[in-house]
């Protein structure tokens, strides 16, 4: 069977040819910038022994017809990922699918969706009063937890980049933002406080800018700032799964949006190359 491959770290992927595979016939699989990371060297976790096939989420069918999205187990991390036409997999790391799925929507709405949908929704707990600052937001997570907290009705959501300092202030004025779903942390986070109201309230999940940052007393004492944390890898499984579902109903009816930029197996090094490029859009390898 195909698949692909990375033998030395640093490298892309590349086609190659695999043992046969197990049950599930995998029909698109997510890039995302862990794998990226797992792929560099640089994951806090380690990478899986050399050479090993990447891919840590996917949708694949079971026999019997049946689509399911995969994920966890270690694949891709630890052990071999789901890149690769035929996979076996245990019912831990499987959730089925509604009817009528677009298996390239599903895979790309899983980490990335649970990453953005779960601070804007469970954690934010936004509502119509709010002012919402996504700060890291022209990414594929940023542009979906702005859609997000525009679904729950947030009165204001202005979604910027680590450099977007001065369109936080024209923005928001002198009213201030109320939540901030920050995927950047470091000195970007740091200043953008200065435009937050009393009891602003951040939901930090990515360090893009810094894995440290340097807030002012007065912000977090004067403002009475609350900082919570999001880890997808914190979440038990049943709530991992009830998320993706939460996200992946959005995304198939269309309340919220998401670009998906779709690529065959053969073409998978320039798939990771744009992805390490770090595309606002979804990369997904399709079978």
């Amino acid at each position: 069977m195909r698949g692909a491959r990375i033998a030395e770290l640093k490298q892309p992927p590349e086609p190659v040819e695999l043992p046969d595979g197990g049950a599930y016939a995998i029909e698109a699989v997510a890039l995302n910038p862990l794998d990226v990371s797992v792929g560099s060297g640089v994951f806090y976790g380690g990478h899986p022994q050399l050479p090993y096939v990447p891919g840590c989420e996917a949708v694949g069918r079971r026999e019997d017809g049946t689509l399911v999205y995969l994920h966890g187990g270690g694949r891709g991390i630890a052990r071999d990922g789901y890149l690769a036409e035929r996979v076996d997999a245990g019912d831990d790391v499987l959730t089925e699918l509604p009817d009528g799925t677009d298996p390239t929507l599903g895979a790309a709405a899983g980490i990335a969706g649970v990453a953005a949908w779960v601070p804007v929704a469970w954690k934010a707990r936004v509502t119509p009063d709010d002012r919402v600052l996504v700060l890291g937001g022209t990414g594929a997570v940023g542009h979906i937890a702005a859609q997000a907290a525009s679904l729950l009705g947030a009165r204001q959501v202005v979604a910027v980049g680590r450099d977007g300092l001065d369109r936080i202030s024209a923005e928001f004025g002198a009213d201030g933002f109320m939540v901030c779903i920050d995927l950047v942390w470091g000195e970007p986070l740091a200043n953008a406080l200065a435009y937050a109201v009393r009891h602003v309230c951040v939901v930090h999940f990515g360090q893009s800018a810094g894995p440290e940052a340097r807030l002012r007393s007065a912000d977090v004492r004067g403002k009475e700032l609350t900082i919570m944390g999001h880890s997808n890898f914190a979440l038990p499984r049943d709530e991992l799964r009830r998320a993706y579902l939460e996200i992946l109903d959005h995304l198939r009816t269309g309340r919220i949006e998401l670009d998906l930029e779709r690529y065959p197996l053969d073409r998978v090094a320039e798939a990771w190359e744009r992805q390490r490029s770090g595309p606002g859009a979804k990369v997904v390898i399709e079978f």
